[in-house]
């Protein structure tokens, strides 16, 4: 392989002026840079690019922090996120960080000894929770998913709050009142956003969410298994379960089955998110469509514009979801 000398030889230039010629070509005259020019050609020279970004303290890699990489709505994200990325010449690294708050500031400090570009944020930390300069800190830093968007960086998600409501007045329009509710971790802005909505179409009715049909665990399989199985114990007469993502839902259906329910016809399921499991369930579920891979595809052209140095501070993104009615759900006289 031709070395950046092998080539300066040929063209009888220095090898900054090689350098140059491809680095920063204005610099050079014309008769010049079409001699340096010639040589590679001749010997087939290819500037290391690796190089080029070190000198500019570039790695063209963005990080992508992730609370949980086997959750399904996380990877779809994660698809997006790349497809966006291989179209822009990115690389990415993709973090499973356990949702761990100290794994995530350690990804951000990657930005600041160029090892990546930027960070996009799949997990609820906000970047001021995540650097001791806080507010002040100016790292290329995108949010998605479960994103505050009153924050200065762009974020990019939905309306979790409406489209819990959405769901929740399909099943009181099917009839349902005696509503359990599978929340997802208390202390999960997602999960505060969607039980206000619940409690919006609740309260456009004029009726109330009954605390004690609201059972909390993770947002997982296993976690919507455990928290219906604590439900339906004790609250065996309720008539659907409002489950806060499809993971939670499909744990649920294996919890009724066990328990001996006849879905729907003795209990109707929804869930959040549309996943593919979802209607290859038994039966197929009812849930609210959330864009994973366009967030995916909107933050990553977010981060694509604040590392080209357009200004994006305050863009907000907000993707429309939509209600899928499937069979788990039926009406109620």
């Amino acid at each position: 392989m031709a070395q950046i000398r092998d080539v300066a030889k040929l063209a009888a230039v220095s090898p900054a002026t090689v350098s140059r010629a491809f680095s920063d070509p204005s610099k050079l005259s014309t008769t010049t840079l079409e001699r340096v020019l010639a040589a590679a050609e001749e010997l087939k020279y290819k500037p290391s690019s690796l190089a080029q970004l070190f000198r500019e303290k570039r790695t063209n890699t963005v990080l992508v922090m992730v609370p949980d990489i086997a959750n399904v709505l996380f990877a779809r994200v994660v698809s997006g996120i790349e497809r966006v990325a291989v179209e822009n010449k990115f690389n990415l690294i993709v973090s499973d960080t356990g949702d761990d708050a100290a794994i995530e500031s350690v990804g951000v400090e990657m930005v600041e000894t160029y090892r990546a570009d930027g960070v996009i944020q799949l997990g609820e930390r906000p970047l001021d929770q995540l650097h001791h300069e806080g507010e002040h800190c100016a790292i290329p830093f995108v949010q998605a998913i479960s994103a505050d968007p009153r924050g200065r960086y762009p974020t990019v998600g939905i309306d979790d709050r409406s489209a819990a409501a959405m769901m929740a007045e399909h099943l009181m329009a099917s009839g349902h009142r005696r509503i359990g509710v599978l929340a997802g971790l208390k202390d999960r802005l997602v999960t505060r956003e969607r039980l206000t909505g619940i409690r919006d179409a609740l309260a456009a009715r004029e009726l109330l969410l009954d605390e004690t049909m609201v059972a909390y665990g993770p947002y997982s399989m296993a976690g919507g298994e455990s928290s219906a199985m604590r439900l339906l114990s004790r609250k065996p007469n309720v008539s659907a379960l409002f489950c806060l993502s499809d993971e939670i839902a499909i744990g649920a259906i294996r919890a009724a089955h066990d328990l001996g329910f006849n879905l729907p016809n003795d209990l109707s399921i929804s869930g959040f998110d549309n996943i593919e499991f979802g209607k290859y369930c038994t039966p197929p579920l009812t849930t609210v469509m959330q864009p994973a891979e366009k967030i995916g595809e909107v933050a990553m052209t977010l981060m694509c514009d604040i590392l080209r140095g357009h200004a994006v501070t305050g863009i907000h993104e907000m993707l429309a979801t939509e209600l899928v009615a499937r069979a788990s759900v039926r009406e109620v006289g």
